[in-house]
């Protein structure tokens, strides 16, 4: 093939996608490099663009293929932006004319999910890599960090077969192939004419609505003049990427503060989301709004962001999500709500009287299905008649039926659903199922139903799914997929699994060190270094549990759990695990099924406010020994945690994670200096509870340090005030909003329970 047989063409298809607004994805194989093909794409573009903006991607700038692609557009007359891979989220609500990607040497799905987003319709992107025939060959940095030792190197690719599958001949893509030739996709129906029809409101300043650029964009602040004058109510805001929904909330943040009537009943504008760099798009448009106003602002920026705008009369700042439950506001504007766990959620359901909820429903965060299920059918009943719901449907960067969004969404499977349940499959016990392991091969080469049915489960179970989970999922040698399935061969739960430990010394050695996997055993070697030999054991750690949300409730997931350690008892495994933020609700679920906690992290994730805790189910008597002893450290570490890193962890988790201690050990109070004369004092009523505190922590410790069969039987009330005021510090009046009674109560409660520890522990 030579350049010219296959570039009139080429530029043909380029300009007809210009025409109509679509974007055009151009695949061009290593082997295409210095024949000028880009230097040409990217030289029409700038012939038929004003000013076009490149932008070129890669691993490192000194990787041949990249050098090779440099060399080729020097020569042109035009800008040339870079960026590697590591700074791709940066560049989250930029607009480009033209992108180009190197993939020779890095390729994450999750890179292609926000990257491939970021360009106009008429835009070619370009992408760089092998061709089908070298995938065997093609390893990218994210490929190595696909395995981990001991369980060898063999990545089967099965995510990359499947994306070429669904690329080459597809609608909106051209595959150039020098020794195979080209292969062309067709260009969809041109789409519906772009107008804006939609008439303005009455209430917003009318230069607030000439910065809309949608029909949506206008409803959307129509629906927000219907409901400022009530004194309770909520706005959810669903759309795909690149829907104008970040530009909608910053139009109407603009608009409250340039009405008069809205600016005095909304003086303090919160803004959250599970990132800073997520509501960039947000006050970029407030700032725009009243610029077209005339109205004087200060915009506070941290780190490169912008965190607060500042007007004579309104505040409008930004929290993230856990700190933000506690700010004064009067609305709350809550975008990539998908990205934010539901317990906050319904935190700022009930802490805020006016809000407006945002959501990416399929994004490149693979994040978005679970906020809908979970949370908008609390809201649902909450606000009933004033709750409004709008889905935006239109792009705004390119053309409706755009052909690559299609793809994008296809090969990464960002709009993937659980099965669609019948009445006689909601009344199905887990028992009537059938307990299935998937072959991974079939699964993502000619099973799709099964596997939309799949990562939909994950999708609506966990508030945090990228596209890198499918692709670990799909390649990753030592991962595997476990359902239970409906007699009708639908999925009902699913659990993503990974082998980990069988670690050998050298291994042991240098676990800190090896690549991701081995998460539990490593982090048992971080916290408890003379444990490390757990990495000895052979386990599998469950990445992800998921049960189809018709079927919450009804012992699908316990069912799964202990069909899952059947098997690992028969293929001689030492162990199941799971690591997972803290909650109550959680806990109990992994307790109930008799797994064990054995870590916790010491900082809380940033977006869910929680702690991640590592829980693990002995499967042998070797285990067993191990668990016990690392449960023991594990106590001993949150017991004294307590009174700093874990100084404000809810109650019920503390609580919940106390009371979990296998084995059969009775710890004895450890009293230095005059503590034991002291606590004597405190039962002889000579001094208060203040005066022996450090005396009465001691017998504390022993009570939570034993095992649950020595441990001395009390109230979950008295072990709740134990910690809460000895172990965390609380004051008393802190102590009693907790655990709701008067602190005359608990100080005289707590008196009775020392009394009691000191009869069984001394």
């Amino acid at each position: 093939m030579s350049k010219l047989e296959s570039l009139p063409e080429v530029l043909d298809r380029l300009d007809e996608a210009s025409h109509l607004g679509y974007r055009l994805l151009i695949y061009l194989t290593r082997s295409c490099l210095g024949r000028g093909l880009i230097k040409d794409i990217i030289a029409h573009v700038t012939r038929t663009r004003i000013r076009p903006s490149i932008l070129l991607v890669y691993r490192e700038r000194e990787d041949d293929t990249t050098v090779m692609i440099l060399r080729e557009l020097k020569d042109l007359d035009v800008k040339i932006s870079e960026k590697i891979y590591d700074d791709a989220g940066e560049l989250l609500g930029t607009t480009w004319d033209a992108l180009i990607m190197d993939i020779n040497y890095q390729m994450r799905p999750n890179d292609l999910g926000m990257l491939v987003e970021i360009v106009r319709g008429g835009g070619p992107i370009i992408m760089v890599g092998p061709s089908i025939r070298d995938l065997d060959k093609w390893l990218t940095d994210f490929h190595m960090k696909c395995v981990t030792p001991p369980f060898g190197d063999k990545l089967v690719k099965r995510f990359e077969k499947r994306m070429f599958s669904k690329t080459i001949g597809r609608p909106g893509v051209i595959y150039i192939d020098p020794d195979e030739g080209v292969t062309f996709g067709e260009l969809p129906e041109p789409p519906p004419p772009k107008s804006i029809s939609e008439p303005y409101g009455e209430l917003f300043p009318r230069e607030i609505y000439r910065l809309c650029i949608t029909n949506e964009q206008i409803l959307v602040l129509k629906l927000v003049e219907h409901l400022v004058s009530k004194r309770r109510w909520a706005l959810v805001l669903k759309a795909n990427r690149g829907r104008g929904k970040s530009a909608a909330l910053g139009l109407i943040v603009a608009a409250l503060i340039g009405e008069k009537k809205t600016m005095k009943r909304f003086k303090d504008i919160l803004i959250t989301s599970p990132e800073p760099d997520n509501v960039k798009v947000l006050f970029e448009y407030a700032s725009k709004g009243l610029d077209r106003l005339d109205i004087d602002y200060d915009l506070l920026e941290r780190n490169g962001l912008p965190i607060e705008l500042r007007t004579r009369f309104v505040r409008v700042f930004y929290k993230r999500p856990m700190p933000a439950l506690n700010a004064n506001a009067s609305i709350a504007i809550v975008d990539e709500a998908a990205g934010i766990p539901v317990p906050i959620l319904l935190g700022f359901k009930k802490r805020f009287l006016r809000a407006i909820y945002s959501s990416t429903i399929h994004g490149y965060e693979g994040a978005g299905r679970g906020f809908l299920i979970r949370f908008l059918g609390r809201l649902k009943r909450d606000f009933k008649h004033d709750l409004i719901e709008f889905e935006m449907l239109e792009p705004i960067r390119y053309s409706y039926g755009d052909p690559i969004e299609s793809w994008l969404y296809d090969i990464l499977l960002l709009d993937s659903e659980p099965a669609n349940l019948e009445d006689w499959e909601l009344r199905l016990r887990p028992e009537d199922c059938e307990y299935v392991e998937f072959d991974r091969d079939e699964l993502f080469s000619s099973r799709e139903d099964l596997l939309r049915q799949l990562i939909g489960l994950y999708v609506l179970t966990h508030y945090r799914n990228r596209p890198n989970d499918v692709a670990l999922l799909a390649n990753a040698p030592h991962h595997s997929i476990r359902a239970i399935v409906s007699p009708s061969g639908k999925i009902l739960s699913a659990l993503h699994l990974c082998l980990e430990g069988f670690l050998d010394d050298e291994l042991l050695e240098i676990i800190e060190t090896l690549p991701k996997g081995h998460m539990i055993p490593s982090v048992i070697a971080r916290y408890y270094p003379h444990l490390k030999g757990f990495g000895r054991l052979k386990g599998i750690r469950i990445v992800r549990i998921a049960v189809h949300p018709s079927l919450w409730n009804k012992g699908f997931g316990s069912y799964a759990l202990q069909k899952l350690c059947e098997e690992a008892r028969r293929n001689k495994l030492d162990w199941v695990g799971a690591g997972f933020g803290a909650s109550p609700q959680l806990l109990k679920f992994w307790f109930k099924n008799d797994f064990q906690p054995l870590a916790i992290g010491p900082m809380r994730n940033k977006v869910s406010g929680e702690f991640s805790v590592i829980v693990v189910k002995a499967l042998t008597e070797k285990t067993k020994r191990f668990v016990e002893e690392i449960g023991r450290e594990f106590r001993l570490r949150l017991i004294n945690g307590l009174s700093d890193p874990y100084f404000n962890m809810d109650l019920e988790t503390a609580w919940l994670l106390l009371s979990k201690a296998p084995g059969s050990y009775k710890a004895r109070p450890y009293f230095r200096g005059s503590q034991r004369m002291r606590l004597e004092s405190y039962l002889r009523e000579y001094v208060t509870y203040e005066g022996a505190s450090d005396s009465i922590k001691c017998l504390v410790e022993a009570h939570f340090l034993t095992s649950e069969r020595k441990r001395l039987g009390l109230s979950e009330k008295a072990e709740k005030l134990l910690i809460a005021k000895t172990l965390q510090g609380r004051q008393w009046d802190q102590v009693a909003r907790l655990l709701k009674d008067r602190p005359e109560n608990l100080i005289s409660l707590m008196r009775e329970t020392v009394v009691k520890l000191a009869d069984y522990y001394l």
